[in-house]
């Protein structure tokens, strides 16, 4: 019975990810706008109604491809990790993975957000099933640092607003400098050691 359901679930997680990418591959070919399901369905060579059994909509495809191809596993699982070590290591993890797939991926997936922003319907489930649950790792972590003392008093969820659009307007300037960057063959890690001691010095009271 046991093996039965853990089948069951392989075969679910494989179909799932097939549609997924047969989704992504049609959206990055045709736009968000254009694609259809039945398009969709044909990239993946399964039937409409299978992807239906999985998805409700175009809407509920683009919020799942966040979910999967934009924040990672290893990337929840770097979140996780909150509060566990130091945090200078952990705030140079988190940048050092977020500039790593942006570089590698920015230009595959800028539609998701302009699509995101085009279309208010899309925004509450993207806020409700990404956003939300990505950002409440780093703000109770923010809030018990605040609370012990370790940090500055400061709104700590404007702190992690503002270190997420740190770090996507550090891959969106990169992109539009292109060779001109300063930071053109810079290392990540490198990279990200730097923004995070700025984002650590200032969130560290002085002495500390």
């Amino acid at each position: 019975m046991v093996k039965r359901q853990e089948r069951k679930e392989q075969i679910t997680e494989y179909r799932q990810r097939q549609i997924l990418d047969a989704a992504l591959t049609v959206f990055s070919k045709k736009g968000y706008g254009e694609a259809t399901i039945p398009d969709i369905a044909r990239e993946a060579g399964v039937a409409v109604g299978t992807i239906y059994n999985y998805y409700e909509s175009k809407r509920d495809l683009l919020v799942a491809i966040v979910n999967t191809f934009v924040v990672t596993q290893p990337f929840r699982e770097l979140l996780k990790q909150a509060g566990q070590g130091d945090e200078k290591k952990f705030v140079r993890s988190i940048i050092k993975d977020r500039l790593g797939w942006g570089f590698e991926n920015a230009d595959r997936f800028l539609f998701v957000f302009t699509e995101i922003l085009r279309d208010p319907e899309l925004r509450e489930p993207f806020s409700e099933k990404v956003l939300s649950p990505v950002l409440q790792f780093p703000e109770k972590y923010l809030a018990a640092k605040i609370a012990s003392g370790d940090f500055r008093r400061l709104n700590h969820r404007l702190m992690v607003r503002a270190m997420v659009g740190m770090v996507i307007g550090f891959i969106l300037l990169r992109k539009l400098e292109g060779e001109r960057s300063p930071v053109q063959g810079l290392p990540t890690s490198k990279m990200a050691a730097e923004l995070s001691n700025f984002v650590i010095n200032g969130l560290q009271k002085k002495g500390s």
